[in-house]
Parts: structure tokens; C-alpha cells; sequence
């Protein structure tokens, strides 16, 4: 695919790529949460598509579902969150490749993540995670995701 992925330190260059919706979102808080983070970027050609953010604290905005499965992180997990790929470059297998670039680049690392919508589940899945837990309310309705490394 002629991909790779590194870890960003300016986290403007991630944080532009983003909907403004969760751009709006993580700007005004990440310098709260940027000591337990890491950006990680995936690159075609050096132009920067897609990534995540890989958090060793609890994430912003957790739901109460994320912080009652908080021992994850006593657990060895990192919170894998933010996972976004540029709108031109989706459905074309950039977002699996960047999960697999990831655990390529930390072999042993374990993961968790949380998902509101079904659909992503099975993208998930697909990807080596396993449902961990699944909320009782139906709206809205959330699962959380782990990779054992």
C-alpha cells in the first residue's frame, strides 16, 4: 500500500485532519491529556491520511461505560481513540492498515476501544479486537474492543 505510520509530536497536523466535530472536541482539552498520549500518524507518500491517538489515561469525554472499565489500563491496555482516515482516502483499506501498522509497531501492546455504532464492530472484528464488554442501555448503545497483542 505504500504506507507508514510514525509518531506525530505537533499535534495540530493530526488534530486538522479531523471533523471539525471532533476537532471541536479534543483542541480545547489536549494539553490535559497530551503527557499520557501519543499521536500516531499514517502516511501514503508522506502526506498524512489518517491515525489515532493511543491514551494510558482515561480518555476525553469518557462516557461512564469507559470509566467503569477503567482496569483495563492496570491491565497493560492502551486506549486507542480518534482512529480517522481523510474522506478521499476511505474504502480503500487505509483505517485496517493502520491497525495493523500499529500493532506491528508495538508487537506486545494490548488495546482497548470503545464504539457507539454496530457497524464498526464488525470493522473491528475483522481487525483481530473482541467485543470486552457491551452496555445495558440501548441509546446510546456501546461496546468496548480489545486486541491482546
Amino acid at each position: 500500500m505504500g504506507t507508514t505510520i510514525k509518531e506525530l509530536t505537533d499535534s495540530k497536523k493530526y488534530f486538522n485532519i479531523l471533523s471539525e466535530e471532533w476537532k471541536e472536541l479534543i483542541t480545547p482539552v489536549w494539553q490535559q491529556h497530551a503527557s499520557s498520549s501519543n499521536i500516531y500518524g499514517l502516511f501514503l507518500n508522506n502526506e498524512l491520511i489518517g491515525g489515532g491517538i493511543l491514551f494510558s489515561k482515561m480518555p476525553p469525554f469518557a462516557t461512564q461505560f469507559e470509566k467503569d472499565n477503567a482496569t483495563l489500563f492496570e491491565k497493560g491496555y492502551l486506549y486507542l481513540g480518534y482512529v480517522w482516515v481523510r474522506e478521499n482516502h476511505r474504502n480503500k483499506g487505509y483505517a485496517s492498515n493502520f491497525l495493523t501498522l500499529l500493532k506491528n509497531e508495538h508487537p506486545n501492546q494490548k488495546y482497548w476501544l470503545t464504539i457507539e455504532e454496530e457497524n464498526l464492530r464488525y470493522f473491528y472484528e475483522q481487525n483481530g479486537f473482541t467485543v470486552y464488554a457491551e452496555s445495558e442501555n440501548e441509546y446510546p448503545k456501546e461496546w468496548i474492543l480489545t486486541y491482546n497483542g
